[in-house]
């Protein structure tokens, strides 16, 4: 996916990286499934990938860790993305071009 990066970007592609998940990230992703309607592919998903950076695939993605999101509920709760009051997100990560990743 970065084979090609250097040379549509001038520049060399930088470190791209999956961090797996250690027991703060497990501990956080169970509270997920606990305390939110958390699909059960996402627990398993932060069950074992602590949290995802691919700066240099595309415009680059993120996703955050569980920890990450827990706090984010807590502050923000989920969002609203259009007129259908029951269309309403966590914001999970992004990519670079100001696109967020969410869950639904």
């Amino acid at each position: 996916m970065t084979g090609e990066f250097e040379h549509w970007h001038g520049f060399p592609r930088g470190a791209n990286e999956v961090r797996p998940a250690d027991h703060d990230d497990r501990a956080a992703a169970r509270t997920l499934a606990r305390t939110t309607p958390t699909p059960a592919d996402l627990v398993i998903f932060y069950d074992s990938i602590g949290d995802l950076t691919w700066a240099d695939v595309g415009n680059g993605y993120f996703l955050d860790p569980a920890g990450d999101l827990l706090l984010r509920l807590q502050e923000d709760g989920v969002v609203d993305v259009g007129a259908d009051p029951k269309a309403r997100v966590l914001v999970m990560g992004s990519n670079v071009g100001g696109w967020p990743t969410l869950w639904a």
